[in-house]
C-alpha cells in the first residue's frame, strides 16, 4: 500500500523502519439455515430480518439449538462474525416463552453500550429489558423489582454486592433461568478468580444453572467451562479470526523512543483523515504519548483506569461522534465498546499475549474497511526475538485463560459476601478452600465460627461493602488539595506514587508531595510547565516467607512453587529525559532518608540454580540477576505475561524467585513453573543472539529493574543457561543466602 511506503519513508527521520508486513484476509463463517427455517416466534423472525440477518451462520445455528435445549456452551468466534447474535437470538426466543436471562458484561460501559443492540431486536416484541448496575436510578430499580425483566443486563460487580446486600436484587438473580457471560477472555488473573467464586455463589456450590459463555479471542478446551464456571458443556467455534482484510506492520524502532514513534505515526495517519486508537499497557505511558502528540500538532485524549468515570465516558462519546480523531488507551478500550469506525490501531508496545493483540487489532477496520495495525517493537528481549523471527509473531497460539482459583485474598471476599447473604453457613458442606477462607475471616473478626457453623458478625456486611472485584490490594486515593483526581492499587501504586514522582493524569503533570500508606492517600500538586523528565522508582524486594506447594526438576535443577510473603522497599527514584529519541539515559538518581515499605502475600516459583565452578561471587550475581530478567521476558511468550505481571528477586546463592505481582497471585507464575523448560530455551536464544558487549535492553536489561539494571551480564547468563540445559552443573547452595537484588 502507498500509505505504508510513505510511513516507512517518514520513519527514517527516527532511523526506524517497517520490518515486516502481514496481510490477513478472513472470509465469513460457514452459512447455516435461513431465518424462516428456524423454529422460533414469527414476530422474532420479522425482527431478525429487519435487523438485516437473512441466514444464520452454521455455528450460530448450533449455538441456538444447544441454548434452547438448556445445554451449557462456550461460543468462540472472531470479531465481527456475529457471536453476540449467536446467544441473543435463542435467549430472546426463550424470553418470549416466559424464561428469564441474566446477561453479564465485564464492565458497566460495555453493558450499556450493548443495550441499543438488544433493543433493536426486541422493541416490537413486548419484552421487558433492563440494566441494573451502580448507576441505575432508584426509580428504574423499583420498576425492575416490581416487574422482573426477561433480560437483565448487569456486571459482576453488581452481582457481587447485590447478592450479598440486597434481598430484592437477590430475588432477580435467584429466579433467572439462564446466565450469559460475554467477553470472557477478560477474566484472567485476579478477575478470573473473582468470576469463578462469584459463579460458585450463584450456583450455591452444587445447584444446576444454565451457563453460556462467549468470546472472540480465547483458546477453549472442554475444561474451561469447568474451570471458570464449575459446569460441564460444549465448545462451539465459528471463525477463528476477525472478518475482513487487515494489514499488520511490525515497526523496528532501532532505539528510538516507542512513545515518540507512536505519537509521530498517529500524527501522520490523523492528518490523512484516519481515526486512530493507540494502545499502551501503562497508565503513565498512555499519558506520556498523549503529551508528546501535542508536539506533532494533534490532540489525543487519554482513556485509562484510574481516571474519573465521567472523563472516560466523555472521551468515548467524542471519539464516537467524530469530535476527536484519536485516543491513547490502556486495555480499557480492548472490549467491543461502540466508539465508531476506527481506521488504524497503533500498539506502542507489544501486547502481553496474542489474545490481547488480536483483541486490540480487532478494533480497527470495522464496517468493511481495511484495517491498519502497527506494532512498535523496541529494545527489549522479546521484541528483539520477534524481529529475528517475525513469522512466529503471527503464528502464535492463543493462550487459555490463566487464573488462580486458590487465591485466598479473593476467596475471603466471596466467603464474606456469601455469609452476608446467608447469615449462617454450614462449614461441612463447603469446599476445603472456602473453609480455609472462613477460618481466616474468623481470626480477623469478620465472621464467627461456632462448632461446624460460621455466623455473620456486625463487621461482615461492612467488610463486603468495602470490597471490589477490580482489585485485591489497598487502593491509594490521589488528591490535589481537597479534590480526588484518581486512584491506584497497591503494590502497583508504589511504582507511580512515591514522593517526588512525576504523575500524569489527563495530560496534566503532577508532582507527588506525600504518600501515606496508613491513610492510603497520595497528595499531589499541579505543575505549571511541562517538565523535561519523568521518573522511575529505585526499590528492593525481599522474600520474607516461602511455603512450598509443588516441586519439580527442570534440566536437573530443583524448582519449587508456593506461597510467598514479600517486602517491597522504595529507596528513591531516577529521572529520565522525556523526549529522548534514543534509548533511556538516566539524568539523576535520588535516595530517601527512610525507605517506603509495603509487605504483601502472593505466589511464585523459586529456582535453585547451580553454581558455576570458575565464577566468583560477582560473576554469579550478574549471571543469576540477568537470568531472572530474561526468564521473566520469556514468560511473555510461554505464559502470556505482561511486562508487569511478574517480578523477580535474585540471590548470590543461586536462588532466583519469580512471583506474581498482584496480591494473592494470578496464576501466571504457576504457568511459568509448568513451562519453564520452554522459557529457558527462549532465554538461551535471547542471550545467545544479542550482539551487545555484555548486556543491553535487547537482552537482559529491564525497564522495571529495581536497581537500574546493575549487576547484569549477558555472557555469564548465557554460560549459566547453556550449562543448565546441557546438564553440566550440579553443585548448588541449599539455603538462600546473601543480599537480594530485584
Amino acid at each position: 500500500m502507498e500509505i505504508l511506503d510513505e510511513i516507512n519513508e517518514r520513519l527514517k527521520l527516527f532511523n526506524a523502519e517497517i520490518a515486516h508486513v502481514y496481510t490477513e484476509t478472513a472470509l465469513d463463517p460457514e452459512l447455516g439455515p435461513d431465518i424462516n427455517e428456524l423454529d422460533i416466534d414469527e414476530k422474532l423472525k420479522r425482527a431478525i430480518l429487519q435487523y438485516g440477518i437473512k441466514k444464520l451462520y452454521k455455528y450460530q445455528y448450533d449455538a441456538y439449538k444447544k441454548i434452547k435445549n438448556r445445554e451449557n456452551v462456550l461460543i468462540i468466534s472472531g470479531t465481527g462474525t456475529g457471536k453476540t447474535e449467536a446467544f441473543l437470538i435463542p435467549i430472546i426466543d426463550l424470553a418470549i416463552k416466559g424464561e428469564r436471562t441474566v446477561l453479564v458484561y465485564p464492565t458497566k460501559a460495555l453493558a450499556r453500550d450493548q443495550l441499543n443492540r438488544i433493543y433493536s431486536l426486541v422493541k416490537e416484541l413486548g419484552l421487558n429489558v433492563g440494566i441494573f448496575d451502580g448507576d441505575t436510578p432508584e426509580k428504574e430499580r423499583e420498576r425492575l423489582y416490581r416487574d422482573p425483566p426477561h433480560i437483565l443486563i448487569t456486571n459482576p460487580d453488581m452481582i457481587h454486592i447485590g447478592l450479598a446486600l440486597s434481598e430484592r436484587f437477590k430475588f432477580l438473580l435467584r429466579t433467572a433461568d439462564h446466565f450469559v457471560f460475554d467477553e470472557i477472555h477478560v477474566y484472567e488473573g485476579v478477575l478470573g478468580s473473582h468470576l469463578r467464586n462469584l459463579v460458585d455463589r450463584i450456583r450455591e456450590f452444587n445447584k444446576e444453572i444454565h451457563i453460556v459463555g462467549s468470546s472472540a479471542t480465547i483458546k477453549a478446551t472442554k475444561y474451561l467451562l469447568e474451570e471458570l464456571f464449575g459446569v460441564e458443556g460444549d465448545i462451539i467455534e465459528g471463525s477463528k479470526r476477525r472478518r475482513g482484510v487487515a494489514i499488520h506492520s511490525l515497526i523496528n524502532s532501532k532505539g528510538a523512543s516507542r512513545w515518540t514513534l507512536s505519537a509521530f505515526l498517529s500524527a501522520i495517519l490523523i492528518k490523512k483523515g484516519l481515526k486512530v486508537l493507540i494502545f499502551t499497557d501503562s497508565q503513565q505511558m498512555s499519558e506520556l504519548v498523549a503529551k508528546i502528540a501535542d508536539k506533532f500538532g494533534i490532540n489525543l485524549e487519554v482513556h485509562r483506569a484510574g481516571l474519573n468515570v465521567e472523563e472516560r465516558i466523555s472521551t468515548e462519546e467524542k471519539l464516537r461522534s467524530g469530535k476527536i480523531d484519536g485516543v491513547v488507551a490502556t486495555p480499557t478500550l480492548e472490549l467491543g465498546l461502540d466508539i465508531g469506525a476506527i481506521d488504524a490501531v497503533i500498539m506502542a508496545e507489544n501486547p502481553p499475549n496474542f489474545t490481547k493483540y488480536l483483541q486490540r487489532a480487532g478494533r480497527a477496520g470495522r464496517r468493511n474497511k481495511v484495517a491498519l495495525i502497527f506494532t512498535i517493537l523496541g529494545e527489549d528481549p522479546i521484541d528483539s526475538y520477534y524481529l529475528r523471527h517475525p513469522k512466529e509473531f503471527f503464528e502464535r497460539q492463543i493462550n487459555s485463560l490463566t487464573f488462580d482459583r486458590t487465591n485466598l485474598e479473593v476467596l475471603k471476599i466471596h466467603a464474606a459476601a456469601y455469609l452476608a447473604e446467608k447469615f449462617r453457613v454450614n462449614l461441612d458442606k463447603l469446599p476445603e478452600l472456602w473453609r480455609r477462607a472462613y477460618k481466616v475471616l474468623n481470626e480477623e473478626g469478620m465472621a464467627k465460627i461456632i462448632n461446624s457453623y460460621v455466623y455473620a458478625t456486625h463487621n461482615t456486611r461492612k467488610f463486603v461493602s468495602s470490597t471490589s472485584l477490580r482489585s485485591i490490594g489497598p487502593i491509594i486515593r490521589i488528591y490535589e488539595k481537597d479534590k480526588k483526581i484518581g486512584e491506584r492499587e497497591l503494590p502497583q501504586a508504589l511504582h507511580d506514587l512515591y514522593p517526588n514522582a512525576i504523575y500524569l493524569i489527563s495530560k496534566k503533570t503532577y508532582l507527588v508531595e506525600e504518600l501515606n500508606l496508613n491513610s492510603l492517600i497520595a497528595k499531589v500538586k499541579r505543575m505549571n510547565n511541562d517538565l523535561p523528565y519523568y521518573t522511575k522508582p529505585l526499590y528492593t524486594m525481599d522474600l520474607l516467607e516461602f511455603h512450598k506447594k509443588d516441586e519439580r526438576e527442570v534440566y536437573g535443577v530443583k524448582v519449587e512453587y508456593g506461597d510467598m510473603k514479600l517486602l517491597m522497599s522504595v529507596l528513591g527514584y531516577l529521572t529520565y529525559d522525556i523526549y529522548s529519541t534514543r534509548k533511556e539515559k538516566t539524568k539523576n538518581e535520588y535516595t530517601y532518608n527512610e525507605p517506603i515499605n509495603f509487605t504483601y502475600v502472593t505466589k511464585g516459583l523459586m529456582i535453585h540454580h547451580p553454581l558455576v565452578d570458575d565464577f566468583n561471587l560477582i560473576d554469579h550475581m550478574e549471571a543469576y540477576h540477568a537470568t531472572e530478567h530474561v526468564l521473566i521476558s520469556s514468560a511473555r511468550v510461554v505464559a502470556g505475561a505482561s511486562l508487569t505481571d511478574l517480578g523477580g528477586i535474585s540471590f548470590p546463592s543461586g536462588h532466583v524467585v519469580i512471583y506474581d505481582s498482584a496480591i494473592g497471585g494470578t496464576g501466571v507464575a504457576k504457568l511459568l513453573f509448568e513451562r519453564l523448560e520452554q522459557a529457558y530455551e527462549i532465554s538461551l536464544d535471547i542471550v545467545k543472539s544479542c550482539s551487545c558487549e555484555d548486556g543491553c535492553p535487547n537482552c537482559v536489561y529491564s525497564p522495571y529493574c529495581g536497581n537500574n539494571n546493575k549487576f547484569l551480564s549477558r555472557r555469564k547468563s548465557f554460560r549459566l543457561i547453556n550449562d543448565v540445559i546441557e546438564g553440566k552443573l550440579n553443585k548448588r547452595s541449599e539455603s538462600v543466602e546473601g543480599s537480594p537484588i530485584a
